[in-house]
């Protein structure tokens, strides 16, 4: 394999683990007259909340931070705590919660678990000492905890808000600062991630600079997919400006840096804000692929105090321009529009309880549906709480109008939530509570580690480029005709061959978890495309080049590319621990494929020829394999072989170009395990190669039609130049029509022709002849002029195998009473002829009936075949004076043992014979 190698990525499907999300609720407040802390995880559906799985913490006041991240070794998600010395892991077991705490020293913040360390999870962790932010990494299976890894000092102030985002392929680490008043957003990149991290440069950090902010500002941010047809995430911004009015910044992704996108100061006058501190969310609310955001504050609406104030917004992009547009507001009250979000207020948005009734299988049928929408947790207490000295912290849905793009009707007095449930009674003195949407008994679909494997040198078919038909028997033909493929070495055709990412799940994915693969592979491209279409770099391009000329022999264009293959299991851990399936990820290694020519005849290749180099009647009534009028490339001319000496030339270029293909592509087969099991084209190909399979059936089927790893193209250079050569006389002229189209199966190029043969002397020229069409029909060897791949094989229920004869009239009168004898073993050669087994061998016969003038029939015979096996059959009929004519062919079991198929026979003379 040649070509410089590109890099190879840790992991391709970095902050893309989450295939279908399902969601319950993370929640931690100190219950009234308790000393420490209390987890609940809340489950959340129809019937409203549930807290479940308690676990005492310490004093919540020792508290700095609290995420959930998703453990793609684990295939859940993990709540992650963080205090000065410690953090502590909560997860989920047989109903209970889980946890463990490593030490730690001198960090504030919890950035992400670490998507490139694909061996074991890795929590990264933020901090700040006398040198500045620095970055630590936590293995979460030994404690162990990296050196610090100091940020250049132009990344200064207070921390905040980090996470992790996704740019293309990549995950990028993103802190947010106050420094001196200003609001930053500092894009550290890649390079601090993974298992050995770099510094980062001064020159290596992107700095935004958002403007001024309030002194005290509580600075919300997130990531979300807003926009439609990327693969990137934005980072979305809520904080209030010095005179605490609400703004709101997304921040995108433009030649490769981050940049502020769009700004929006919303009109917040319907329920003005009763403090600094705006929440905000990201989460797909409509089904469309992306994501909405919802901004919420407390706020007082029409009197009432301590209300939750909702606004909804959507990425916009129309004639030329993009931005948020807000799509509805909202403002809810607990019971009595008694007060909601008076203490603190936090919001989950998604899904939650369970998945949605339409991408629910029977396994899941029976539970209870899913509820989407917009999660509010509010911290609040009425008068007569008050007077008891405690507080609610209360759970709420609002629901969205998917098709008007609303929240409920807002009306003159607040809003209800939804199954709103009192989920923990809190002190009234409360200074607030942690809330957060999490995942940690594996209700969503999510994938496990990676598995790399290298596929080296894998080919595929990228064109069958056909000789022109003539007429080899009699003095027919003075000339024989030719086609030219490209015109000098270093000019190239106009094939352009693009090696693309893709990915695909297997078929059994989604059979036993409750959530259909459809719908899983359907979220997939959401985020990336179909094939990573939606990538930047998707794919790697070259040109096909080739110069040739052909006259006898049809040609196959050859493409080999080495491959990086990742294998995600595909889990949910609430329904079974084992995978469901797998998801392949498929990169091609280098920028330069091989490619080649050879003769379709190479026993490599399983090539069937339904018409034979030299015969003119075999293209007559044939119509080209794969043949669809919607993937022609070329106008379709005729052109006339007469007796002109010099012929006809006829050249294909951009000008008989077809202007509804001109702009297309066309994906080019590949085949996911190895030769035996290609069967996408069987009338083209028997067999292919074996080191064209990406051998992807360890343990796992994928469908063959899924597998698009290369496209073809073509551009206007591309140029095909046929000439037709000539006959001795004008009684034997006929008329040949190149089709030049892309395969409808296989998507490759395919050169191949009609032919109408209106001369007069050809109604005499041709004598009584049923014949196979021979893969070799210029050797001067018997054995290899006699095989033929007119003989086909297929697998029968009992353990026999079919063995199919296509017969062809190669002649224009009707002839009755073909026989086809069939033996088992091997033929020999008597001088230049071909002969049968003994007649011992012979497993039986099949009377084909008549054959109408160039027509074609099919004989049957099941057989019992060993691996190897050789099958003879001779084509018995009467010649034109009467006389027994016998045609002997032969094939060999299964097709593909011909690649490895040599020769044995000794030559006998005919007097042995």
């Amino acid at each position: 394999m040649t070509g410089i190698r590109q890099s190879q990525p840790q992991n391709p499907l970095q902050l893309g683990q989450t295939l279908y999300e399902i969601l319950d609720l993370t929640l931690i407040g100190t219950p009234r007259s308790a000393t420490a802390a209390r987890y609940n995880r809340v489950i959340y559906n129809a019937n409203g909340g549930s807290p479940v799985e308690p676990l005492d913490l310490v004093d919540q006041d020792r508290i700095l931070d609290v995420k959930a991240a998703t453990n793609m070794h684990a295939a859940v998600q993990d709540v992650y705590v963080l205090t000065a010395d410690e953090v502590q892991i909560i997860g989920s077991d047989q109903g209970k919660a889980t946890s463990h705490t490593w030490p730690v020293s001198d960090v504030s913040n919890i950035v992400d678990l670490d998507p490139q360390q694909i061996q074991d999870p890795h929590l990264l962790l933020l901090g700040q000492d006398a040198r500045g932010i620095f970055l630590r990494s936590l293995d979460c299976s030994t404690g162990h905890l990296s050196s610090p890894l100091h940020l250049p000092a132009t990344v200064a102030g207070r921390v905040v808000g980090v996470l992790l985002t996704r740019h293309q392929l990549g995950a990028h680490v993103i802190v947010c600062t106050v420094d001196k008043g200003q609001l930053k957003i500092n894009d550290l990149g890649s390079s601090v991630l993974g298992a050995n991290p770099t510094n980062p440069t001064a020159s290596s950090v992107r700095s935004v600079s958002l403007g001024a902010v309030h002194d005290s500002a509580v600075v919300g941010i997130t990531t979300a997919s807003l926009a439609a047809g990327t693969a990137d995430q934005q980072v979305v911004v809520t904080y209030p400006d010095p005179q605490g009015a609400l703004t709101v910044v997304v921040l995108g992704w433009s030649n490769q840096m981050l940049v502020s996108i769009a700004t929006a100061t919303p009109d917040t006058s319907f329920a003005p804000p009763e403090g600094t501190v705006f929440r905000v969310a990201a989460g797909s609310l409509l089904g469309n692929g992306v994501d909405q955001l919802v901004v919420g504050y407390s706020a007082t609406y029409q009197s009432v105090k301590g209300c939750a104030a909702l606004l909804l917004f959507e990425w916009e992009e129309a004639h030329g321009t993009q931005g948020l547009r807000q799509l509805s507001k909202y403002a809810a009250a607990s019971t009595d529009s008694q007060p909601l979000a008076s203490i603190d207020l936090h919001l989950a948005v998604g899904l939650f309880g369970e998945a949605l009734p339409s991408d629910q299988t029977e396994e899941t049928a029976h539970a209870q549906a899913g509820v989407l929408g917009v999660l509010i947790v509010g911290g609040s207490a009425t008068f007569t709480q008050l007077m008891k000295g405690e507080a609610s912290i209360l759970v709420g849905l609002v629901p969205v109008n998917v098709v008007e793009k609303t929240f409920p009707p807002l009306n003159r007095s607040p809003g209800l939530p939804q199954h709103l449930t009192d989920v923990m009674t809190i002190g009234y003195q409360s200074s607030g509570f942690f809330a957060l949407p999490s995942d940690v008994t594996g209700q969503s679909v999510i994938l496990g580690p990676p598995r790399l494997s290298q596929s080296l040198g894998k080919g595929q078919l990228l064109a069958v480029i056909q000789a022109p038909p003539f007429e080899a028997s009699g003095d027919v033909s003075s000339g024989k005709p030719s086609l030219t493929f490209g015109q000098s070495v270093s000019e190239i055709t106009g094939c352009n061959v693009s090696s693309n990412k893709t990915w695909m799940f297997s078929q059994d994915t989604g059979l036993s978890i409750g959530v259909s693969g459809q719908t899983l592979g359907r979220n997939v491209s959401n985020s990336y495309g179909h094939g990573f279409d939606q990538i930047d770099d998707n794919s790697t391009s070259t040109l096909m080049q080739s110069t040739t000329t052909i006259s006898v022999n049809d040609l196959i264009v050859l493409y080999a590319m080495d491959y990086y293959v990742w294998t995600y299991p595909v889990y949910r851990k609430a329904s079974q621990e084992t995978p469901d399936g797998s998801m392949a990820v498929i990169f091609p290694m280098t920028p330069e494929p091989v490619q080649s020519i050879i003769p379709a005849s190479d026993p490599s290749l399983g090539y069937i020829p339904r018409s034979q180099n030299g015969v003119l009647l075999s293209y007559v009534n044939l119509q080209p394999d794969g043949y669809d009028d919607s993937r022609r490339l070329f106008e379709l001319v005729n052109m006339s072989v007469t007796d002109e000496p010099s012929g006809t030339t006829q050249a294909y270029d951009q000008t008989k170009m077809v202007s509804d293909t001109t702009s297309k592509s066309f994906m080019v087969h590949n085949s996911t395990m190895d030769s035996a099991h290609f069967s996408v084209s069987a009338t083209l190909l028997a067999y292919i190669p074996i080191n064209f399979g990406l051998n992807l059936s360890e343990g796992q089927t994928y469908s063959e039609s899924d597998v698009q790893t290369t496209m073809l193209s073509h551009t206007t250079t591309m140029n095909i130049t046929v000439t037709s050569g000539s006959v001795n006389d004008i009684g034997y002229e006929y008329e040949m029509t190149p089709y030049i189209y892309y395969h409808k199966d296989v998507g490759c190029l395919m050169v191949s022709y009609e032919v109408a043969m209106p001369g007069k002397s050809w109604a005499g020229h041709y004598k009584r002849c049923v014949m196979l069409q021979s893969l070799y029909p210029n050797s001067t060897d018997p054995v290899l002029r006699g095989f033929s791949r007119s003989i086909s094989f297929e697998g029968n229920a009992d353990g026999t195998v079919e063995v199919n004869v296509e017969v062809f009239n190669n002649s224009l009168t009707e002839i009755q009473n073909v026989v086809c004898e069939f033996y088992l073993g091997e033929p020999s050669a008597v001088g230049t002829a071909l002969k049968e087994p003994e007649s011992e061998k012979m497993i039986g016969q099949q009377r084909v009936g008549k054959l109408l003038p160039t027509g074609r029939a099919t004989a049957h015979m099941s057989m019992s075949l060993q691996q190897n096996d050789q099958v003879v059959v001779v084509v018995a009929y009467s010649a034109a004076d009467g006389t027994p004519a016998r045609q002997v062919y032969w094939g060999i079991y299964p097709p593909s043992a011909f690649a490895d198929w040599h020769a044995q026979q000794v030559a006998l003379s005919a007097g042995e014979g």
